[in-house]
């Protein structure tokens, strides 16, 4: 049964299950219902707008110019021999090298390699804080420290050496390029702890392993190493197949691609086009002879960020100077002249990067595709995360939708791995705050199952102390109204669930002007992690209840007084008087929007023409909504100049209505218009006469409707 206060008129407007994400590029009047208008360190999964996976910090790394890094498994083979196990059945031992020339018995040593200063580092997993990195530094690599970038790149070598009468096969094994584009290159395949020159190895930056070889790009031309080794550079000297290639521009980016084919291709990139060289074809004597060996693939899409490139639902992205698009995107560019950027739904962040996109850098995982980009600053200060498995259900479609921005770090480069077959996604930042070694270059790993950031101090004995960091996340919906009539604002009602520890939250609210108003502040106190009760007398008490789940909670605004609302320079009406509304529900800590509801109550208007006045003082409103009113002079631009021609004119009509069959008297009504026209004296006159008319015209009907026949 509904209350008085709804039967009387009050209505309800409800928003939930955002399914698809966030779109600020529409009109708010315009979105759907499962779309909300902006989101900061939110996930949307399941249709809940709820605190995003947390970051971890692993590592402090050497304060200084930060240039790149990688995460690199190592797996180059010391032996392998027959042994018969304890069941009688026969299996090889393989054992490989560690960095300090040992043999290990594992498959693979996974590794995080950077570059600082000029310096290259490394340290095995699992990452322990180092008391010094000097004993980490690979002494014979040496890159230009005033370089802005190290590029790493992980390619697979596996030499065949004759010895006498007999043939030796080295297996294969990875091994790290480095290259910066002026200093000699260099490669690390984690058999010692010093790192090795390649002397024959072209000096450039970008570089691709693709068809079994190293492709280097220095300027406009790409090099091609020797088939399975990386570190040889013979055969682009001799042969049919010598030589390099080259396109018209300077080249962005290089990356592998296997196309629907099944082919392997070598994608080029410059700033604003695409080729593709045909890799896959791996005798090099047939390259010359092979149609179409290079082409032009997107002749008017380019790479601006050679780090932007990722894998995410099939598809490779990648950053355009327009915004992010998708393999299928630019191939379309042939069939139309129109490009549908990936990203413009995430208008409000891309309207505020500086002009340089090319530290924009990407990563995949899972069912994410997270961009990090500049955002009122030079270094990637948001990412932007678009989720393909925002419903997750088997027989749900798979429509992806970007859950708004992540902040928190500022990654200069994103390195994905499969540590011990788990999958892990790790990002190189460049951050905010300095750690207590006074470091601001740190590494973080993502998707943590916490949602919270965690950190750590550096003690003075080379110990680490871990600190927690709630998560500010900030949830904007659409507008909510008939966007008709106006409305006043009443109170609101927010569904929140998957509450854990202690978590302040704040709602506001706002209509089409003026600024957010708070309506709602309030701390939720829950019991969830086990350092919340850890040491303390109620520890066995709480420990006996088993696992704790997370909470809800329905909150419930206060209701919006008239006179305390906010009056902006837009409207003639104060903040809680409008057609439709937004809330911005504001939290810190971990806590999901299951659904915002708001009431509205009619407002008397009456439904009549008005006339309008000039406004005499000038209004500008901040990005916030704060508006503020100024008494300035017209600016001179604006001021016509005195040689124009102008002519003027003032026109009066009348319109007389009669009722039908003359039962009663006829009703007239005059009106007078001007115009001043640009064009000639008789525009002028026409327009004015038409202006004339039409309000002679309302004027009558106006009071026709209220003195019918």
């Amino acid at each position: 049964m509904k209350s008085p206060n709804i039967t009387a008129g009050r209505q309800e407007k409800t928003a939930a299950a955002w399914f698809l994400g966030a779109n600020s590029v529409r009109n708010p009047w315009t979105l759907p219902e499962n779309q909300y208008r902006w989101g900061v360190n939110v996930a949307c999964r399941g249709g809940i707008v709820q605190t995003r996976p947390g970051f971890n910090m692993r590592l402090s790394l050497p304060e200084g110019n930060f240039q790149g890094g990688i995460v690199f498994n190592a797996n180059k083979q010391a032996e392998s021999s027959l042994v018969v196990t304890g069941y009688g059945s026969e299996q090889y031992r393989n054992t490989i090298y560690d960095s300090n020339g040992k043999s290990v018995e594992v498959s693979e040593l996974p590794y995080v390699l950077f570059a600082v200063d000029g310096d290259v580092y490394f340290l095995p997993f699992p990452l322990t804080q180092p008391r010094s990195w000097q004993e980490h530094k690979l002494p014979a690599i040496k890159m230009n420290p005033d370089a802005d970038r190290v590029n790493f790149v992980t390619a697979t070598r596996s030499a065949t050496i004759s010895t006498g009468g007999g043939v030796a096969v080295t297996p294969s094994h990875r091994v790290v390029i480095i290259q910066d584009g002026s200093s000699t290159p260099c490669y690390w395949d984690g058999s010692n702890n010093t790192g090795n020159v390649a002397d024959n190895m072209p000096i450039g930056f970008w570089m691709a392993f693709s068809g079994n070889r190293l492709w280097v790009a220095n300027g406009n031309i790409i090099s091609a190493s020797d088939l399975a080794n990386p570190i040889g550079w013979e055969e682009r000297k001799t042969g049919a197949g010598r030589g390099d290639f080259s396109v018209p521009r300077k080249i962005t980016a290089l990356q592998d691609y296997v196309g629907q084919n099944n082919e392997t291709n070598l994608y080029v990139f410059t700033d604003q086009s695409t080729f593709s060289i045909a890799s896959g074809v791996l005798n090099r004597d047939l390259w010359g002879s092979t149609p179409n060996f290079q082409s032009n693939i997107f002749p008017h899409i380019g790479c601006i960020a050679g780090k932007s490139i990722a894998f995410q639902a099939g598809q490779m992205w990648w950053y355009s100077q327009g915004g992010l698009v998708s393999v299928d995107v630019a191939a379309s560019s042939y069939l139309s002249s129109q490009i549908l950027y990936k990203d413009t739904e995430m208008a409000k962040a891309k309207r505020f990067m500086p002009s340089d996109y090319t530290q924009i850098c990407a990563a995949s995982f899972e069912n994410y595709l997270l961009y990090s980009i500049p955002y009122l600053e030079k270094l990637n200060s948001v990412t932007m995360v678009l989720d393909y498995a925002v419903a997750s259900e088997w027989n749900q479609d798979k429509i992806p939708a970007w859950a708004g921005v992540w902040t928190g770090i500022r990654p200069v480069e994103w390195a994905s791995a499969i540590i011990n077959n788990q999958p892990r996604q790790f990002a190189f930042s460049v951050d905010y705050s300095e750690t207590n070694d006074g470091s601001h270059n740190h590494l973080w790993e993502l998707f943590s199952p916490h949602r919270e950031d965690r950190y750590f101090d550096i003690n003075p004995d080379g110990s680490t102390t871990e600190k927690i960091n709630r998560i500010y996340c900030q949830f904007e919906t659409g507008m909510m109204g008939d966007t008709m009539d106006l409305k006043q604002f009443v109170y609101s009602e927010i569904d929140c669930t998957q509450i854990a520890g202690v978590v302040d939250v704040k709602a506001s609210f706002k209509g089409t002007t003026g600024k957010y108003q708070e309506i709602l502040s309030k701390r939720i106190l829950s019991i969830f992690e086990n350092y919340q009760f850890e040491n303390t007398d109620l520890e066995k008490e709480i420990q006996s209840l088993g696992v704790l789940r997370t909470q809800s909670r329905r909150l419930i605004s206060e209701s919006v007084a008239a006179e305390t609302s906010y009056v902006s320079c837009e409207s003639k009406y104060s903040n809680e008087v409008d057609k439709a509304f937004s809330l911005l529900i504001e939290w810190c800590g971990a806590l999901g929007v299951d659904s915002a509801r708001i009431y509205i109550d009619p407002w008397p208007d009456r439904s009549i023409g008005r006339k309008n006045e000039d406004e005499t003082i000038y209004c500008a409103v901040s990005e916030e909504g704060n508006s503020f009113t100024y008494d300035l002079p017209d600016p001179t631009k604006l001021i016509p100049d005195a040689g124009v021609v102008s002519w003027k004119s003032s026109q009066t009509r009348t319109v007389t209505l009669s009722c039908p069959g003359n039962t009663q008297p006829a009703i007239s009504a005059s009106a007078t218009a001007s115009y001043v026209s640009y064009i000639s004296q008789k525009d002028s006159d026409e327009q004015a006469a038409i202006k004339a008319q039409k309000e002679a015209t309302t004027a009558a009907s106006l009071y026709r409707a209220s003195n019918p026949c």
